[in-house]
């Protein structure tokens, strides 16, 4: 059932999600200004595959069985897009740089069940899944001897990044339904990570700003940007308007209160108390 439960949602994803159209705005593999674009973007996605293995101490705290079941599943998905990711770099003769600070902010660890389903599910690999599709998929050039193999891992990898979203975005929902009161800072929390991602392409625009592709990373950025509004809009957290300053300050402190809690916060096992339920037991033999 889980997995069918995730292809339907898959396929409403699909519908929901608007892609950006660079109108035929390609990189030069063979330029070195392009290389260099090229390099930090999968250097960005190398790192963020890297931080799949977050997924073990969701594993840990899985509030069901099919919880834990998905997180099996993605352990060894994310793992897979790692190699997959070191075997593009090595297609392209290319190294992986540092990940950019914004990208490490946006993909830290935390310990807080809520969050971790929000912030790596539903809205970050969300966002990972704009930038493979949307922006990858469209703009390495298939003149390049690499790029068809290239192209199908990518397809491969963003098949498994619409299950995790949608896994992300029906925990949160129950997650929701169960604390309500996780609304305002799950709210900040988005105002947050919306106001970091433009520094992460800031330094490339500047260097590059009359590329075809990097020319149009400002419109790209705001495109993604309005469909992880629309998609919290789906979800319940986020309100139909932008509110006030002062609201939107209040959901932001609360953000990162809710942030700073995580990080301090301890993991508790939940499968070795829900066990008997989940195996359609009576909880008291």
């Amino acid at each position: 059932m889980l997995v069918n439960d995730e292809r339907a949602h898959d396929l409403e994803l699909d519908d929901a999600r608007k892609t950006y159209d660079f109108g035929g705005a390609v990189f030069d593999l063979g330029a070195p200004g392009d290389r260099d674009i090229v390099r930090f973007i999968l250097s960005q996605a190398l790192y963020g595959e890297a931080t799949g293995v977050y997924c073990g101490k969701s594993l840990y705290a899985a509030h069901s069985l099919e919880a834990a079941k998905f997180y099996v599943r993605q352990a060894r998905q994310e793992l897979a897009h790692l190699e997959m990711f070191g075997e593009i770099f090595r297609e392209l003769d290319m190294t992986p740089t540092a990940p950019h600070w914004g990208l490490k902010l946006l993909s830290s660890h935390n310990n807080y069940y809520p969050l971790k389903v929000l912030m790596e599910h539903a809205i970050g690999e969300g966002m990972v899944l704009h930038v493979f599709q949307d922006l990858l998929l469209a703009t390495l050039p298939d003149n390049h001897p690499g790029v068809p193999s290239i192209k199908k891992k990518l397809r491969t990898i963003c098949r498994d990044e619409s299950e995790h979203v949608a896994w992300g975005e029906k925990e949160a929902t129950r997650l929701l339904q169960e604390s309500p009161w996780l609304r305002t800072p799950f709210q900040g929390v988005l105002e947050i990570q919306m106001s970091v991602i433009p520094y992460i392409v800031g330094s490339l625009r500047k260097r590059y700003p009359d590329h075809p592709v990097m020319n149009q990373a400002g419109d790209f950025l705001n495109h993604v940007q309005r469909e992880v509004g629309e998609q919290a809009k789906r979800l319940g957290f986020a309100p139909a308007t932008n509110g006030s300053r002062s609201f939107r300050a209040w959901c932001m402190a609360s953000g990162t209160a809710l942030f700073l809690r995580s990080q301090l916060a301890r993991s508790e096992s939940k499968l070795d108390k829900t066990y008997l339920s989940d195996l359609g037991f009576p909880d008291r033999p």
